[in-house]
């Protein structure tokens, strides 16, 4: 990776939420470049630079020559973005000074080759674990990426970062025992899914059954009612009983006509 990308600075007299919202209306960014030995100097860099910046090839892995004028000028790579919590728009960056004749330490992507046969014929589930790796290397030396090759991949096996190709341009620092990604088996819930699918799909038509077997059986006869149960409109209880009892009075009082 020897792209040096350069990008125009301007310094920043005034550090305030007021004056970093006027960069940004202005299609600028706040930005801060840090150094082990150097100072930090608050700088302003054009949006435009730094998107350029995150298309190009390497990314925020690019090596950068921020100028300032004909001042200064720095070695310089991303050190981290801030994005605003509402959106992807970009509101603040810092920067990390570099010697390209020593090496740094930065997060390269890792990208997958191949369908495992874990997955193409053993039934199991692809977990990407780990994305990134850590590497140590000199600037101009920083791999845009580590491709892996999982096609042979079976069920139960996985790939560390102790499984990865060594090169001599750089070096992992990334945990040796640090999974990349495994083909692992599918839970149960998943491989039970059709099952109880098909079971659920069966259910309706034999609770319709049901109705039409009740639906079989002889009317009870007329008059008849359930066992323990009172007859529609009759009273129950202790109002029964006074009804009864109101009963019994009148034909008393018919016998004594």
């Amino acid at each position: 990776m020897e792209n040096i990308i350069t990008i125009h600075a301007e310094p920043r007299k005034e550090i305030s939420k007021r004056d970093s919202k006027g960069l940004r209306a202005a299609g600028k960014i706040p930005a801060v470049i840090y150094g082990i030995t150097a100072e930090s100097l608050p700088i302003a860099v054009s949006l435009a630079d730094i998107k350029s910046v995150l298309k190009s090839e390497n990314k925020d892995n690019s090596i950068l020559r921020i100028t300032q004028g004909e001042k200064a000028n720095f070695d310089a790579m991303i050190k981290e973005i801030q994005y605003d919590y509402l959106s992807d728009r970009i509101i603040h960056v810092d920067f990390i000074r570099i010697d390209l004749n020593k090496p740094v330490e930065v997060e390269v992507p890792v990208v997958l080759e191949g369908e495992p046969v874990g997955v193409k014929t053993e039934d199991g589930l692809l977990e990407f674990i780990h994305r990134q790796v850590l590497v140590r290397s000199l600037p101009a030396s920083i791999p845009r990426e580590i491709r892996v090759d999982i096609a042979g991949l079976h069920l139960g096996q996985a790939v560390r970062v102790a499984d990865l190709a060594r090169n001599e341009a750089y070096q992992f620092i990334s945990p040796a025992n640090t999974v990349i990604c495994a083909v692992a088996a599918k839970a149960k819930e998943e491989v039970a899914a059709a099952p109880a699918e098909a079971a659920a799909e069966a259910a309706p038509a034999e609770g319709a059954a049901a109705p039409a077997a009740g639906d079989a059986k002889a009317p009870a006869k007329e008059g008849e009612a359930a066992k323990g149960a009172p007859a529609k409109g009759a009273p129950a209880g202790k109002d029964a009983a006074a009804a009864k009892g109101g009963a019994k009075d009148a034909d008393k009082g018919k016998e004594k006509k």
